[in-house]
């Protein structure tokens, strides 16, 4: 889950999975105020989604009680999981024979707590697509490329270096958060790792574009007997459906990052490593102090 929280440089996946991926990134942000968050998801999530598309009141009603019962899943049945596994990513880190292939282990683990999440959430996204009018529909489809154009100005327009130099402040602001205040060596490191990512954010983008087509060509159909089997594939079994140059891209990405933070932790000072623990304790006892609702 760790990786997850440092890994948030990349940019989540969204869209009608908007509040599996908001739950997911909520719950592990690892801020100080991860019970006052989990607790409010209810109100986070519905807001994201009616940012994507205006809910009328049987919509919104029928969504809430579907998002309620997921989260009650999710409290219930997944946090004990998050907490065991983010007790042996924290070990983990702290290790001073800490390799890559641990952290890609770590990392299968953390994703499949997230696909779980998707999976259990499908249902949820098809119901609600399948009772958008056309109105709604066009809405959503209107707000989705207006992201996606926003995000194409704000990521792609600014020169390479800047591009770089904004890549290298987000990890940074990420690391500092879990080990304090970075030491020169370490500042160059992510300042060569983001040097590397050159072309990895349009890959990303034109993935995604890819993605909403997908989803766009089957709205048209959310009436018909087979909507929820086609949704449940578009959104469990997205790497299935990746563009090749993403496909190709994304496993290189991923070892560069890994790579970052075994370099960064063994070089992590003896001050550097007391403060990740510290964070892994606060983040523990947050979750451990959740109550799960039964209602």
């Amino acid at each position: 889950m760790i990786r997850r929280r440092l890994n948030q440089s990349y940019p989540s996946r969204r869209t009608v999975r908007q509040f599996t991926v908001a739950l997911l990134a909520l719950l592990i942000s690892a801020c100080s105020a991860t019970q006052l968050t989990y607790r409010n998801l209810d109100w986070l999530i519905s807001r994201k989604v009616n940012q994507l598309v205006d809910l009328n009141g049987d919509q919104q009603a029928w969504f809430d009680n579907q998002l309620q019962n997921t989260l009650r899943w999710h409290c219930a049945e997944e946090l004990p999981r998050y907490r065991a596994i983010l007790t042996e990513i924290g070990q983990h880190l702290l290790s001073q024979d800490l390799q890559t292939a641990t952290l890609e282990a770590d990392a299968q683990r953390a994703e499949a707590l997230a696909d779980a999440l998707l999976a259990r959430s499908a249902p949820l996204s098809s119901g609600l697509l399948q009772r958008l009018n056309d109105e709604q529909v066009a809405e959503l489809q209107a707000n989705l490329a207006e992201q996606l154009a926003e995000q194409r100005e704000e990521l792609l327009d600014p020169p390479l270096d800047e591009q770089r130099e904004h890549s290298a402040e987000r990890v940074e602001k990420m690391l500092k958060y879990w080990l304090g205040r970075l030491q020169p060596d370490q500042q160059t490191l992510v300042a060569q790792w983001a040097s590397t990512r050159d072309g990895n954010t349009e890959i990303w983008l034109d993935n995604r574009a890819h993605w909403h087509q997908l989803l766009f060509d089957e709205l048209p159909t959310r009436h018909h007997s087979d909507f929820s089997q086609r949704i449940h594939h578009l959104i469990v079994d997205y790497r299935e459906l990746q563009t090749p140059r993403y496909a190709q891209q994304e496993p290189l990405s991923r070892q560069a990052f890994m790579a970052l933070l075994v370099q960064v932790m063994q070089s992590a000072t003896v001050k550097q490593r007391d403060h990740l623990t510290d964070r892994l304790e606060d983040l523990t006892k947050d979750l451990q102090a959740l109550e799960c609702s039964t209602e």
